[in-house]
This record gives C-alpha cells, structure tokens and sequence, in this order.
C-alpha cells in the first residue's frame, strides 16, 4: 500500500512538472489536464499551471462546453488563435476567474485508442499567435502525459481495490455466526461457530443401526 501511494504520488509530480515545462517551453500563460468522466459527462480539471490553480482544482466542465469538450469528443488537437471569433469557445471559467483567454492549443490524451481527457494551453505571454510547431509540440507532450496518467489512474484503482479487500477482510473477521446443522434433529444443538479466525464444532455424530 505505501509503495501504492508513492507511486501515485510520484506520477502526480510527474504530470505537474510536464505540465508547469510545457507551459515555459511554449511560453504560455496557462496550463491545464482534463480528465473525463464517462459517467458524469463532464471534463474534470486534474493538474492546472497558471494564475487559476486554485479557483479550479474542484471544477468540471460538461463534455459539451468549449473548446475542450470539442477535443475531447472528436479526439483531434485544435488550434485556436483568436477565442472571439470561434463559437466553440466557452467564457464561463474566465467569468469565475477573471482570466482573459485569448488563443487556445488543445490536444486529446489518448490511451488504447480512447481520449480519456485533453490537455490545453493558453495565451502566448507575448501576446502573439501559436504555430503549427506549438501545436505539434503539444501532441508529443500529450503523449507522455497520457501514459503517465494511465498509470496513474491504474494505481490509484489498485489502491482502492486494496483497500476495499482490506475492509472485507476486517469485516470477516470482526463478524460472529453460527451455522446450523441441516438435519432438523439437531437443531437445538450449537451447531458449528465461526468468528472469522477458528472454528469450533459442537455437533453430535450419531451411530444409526439397520
């Protein structure tokens, strides 16, 4: 379990330095990893670089909102260098947190041919245009922060199955039952206990002639 944690911990690390390198190698205002929730529908922020950390550790976004959800459904990166005159793009986080977008490089991270979230960058802090370099720089990042998430999330699974089989295993051991012998002649004896770590028998056998 502790080797479990560190793991997690380490890829979590990982993931945030990918994306903090990211930010300063493309020479963005902000960064941020979605992760989505099949069940929910919903884009949930997992690692964020940028003046907004904060604000939005907790947030989440419909699958259908922005510019994200649009990646995030048809699974291709998008460049966009002026968020004015594309309806894809939606304002309601920069309402919550008085961040001003400007241009957008989003990109899916993929695993085993599925998106399971996108990673996106915004404004160049220059003010100027991203490029179809930055974009393809993007891609390859998303690369690596798809397999580290993956491994993240697997662990973090594992993590959770371990802890649920230690519960059962408690549970088991802190209940006390008796079971019955099926033959009805014997129902008012003891029968056999069991308290999850020893058994004892209080059964009759009985010698039957003929």
């Amino acid at each position: 379990m502790q080797l479990l944690q560190y793991n997690i911990a380490y890829m979590q690390r990982l993931i945030e330095e990918i994306m903090r390198v990211t930010a300063e190698t493309l020479k963005a205002s902000a960064a941020s990893v979605f992760l989505v929730d099949k069940g929910k529908q919903e884009l949930c922020f997992q690692f964020i670089h940028g003046p907004a950390e904060g604000l939005l550790r907790q947030a989440s976004l419909g699958m259908e909102t922005g510019v994200a959800g649009w990646v995030a459904r048809h699974g291709v990166p998008l460049m966009v260098n002026d968020v004015k005159k594309d309806q894809r793009f939606c304002q309601d986080i920069d309402e919550i947190t008085g961040f001003t977008t400007k241009s957008i490089l989003c990109t899916p991270l993929v695993a085993h041919g599925e998106a399971i979230g996108v990673i996106e960058v915004l404004n160049k802090l220059d003010g100027s245009d991203f490029s179809e370099r930055d974009l393809q720089t993007l891609v390859s990042v998303a690369s690596t922060a798809a397999t580290a998430i993956e491994i993240e999330l697997a662990e973090e699974a594992m993590q959770t199955s371990e802890a649920c089989f230690s519960e059962l295993l408690e549970s088991l051991s802190d209940r006390h039952f008796t079971l019955f012998d099926l033959d009805p002649s014997l129902q008012g004896d003891k029968g056999v206990e069991c308290d999850g770590r020893h058994r004892s028998a209080n059964t009759r056998v009985r010698q039957r002639n003929g």
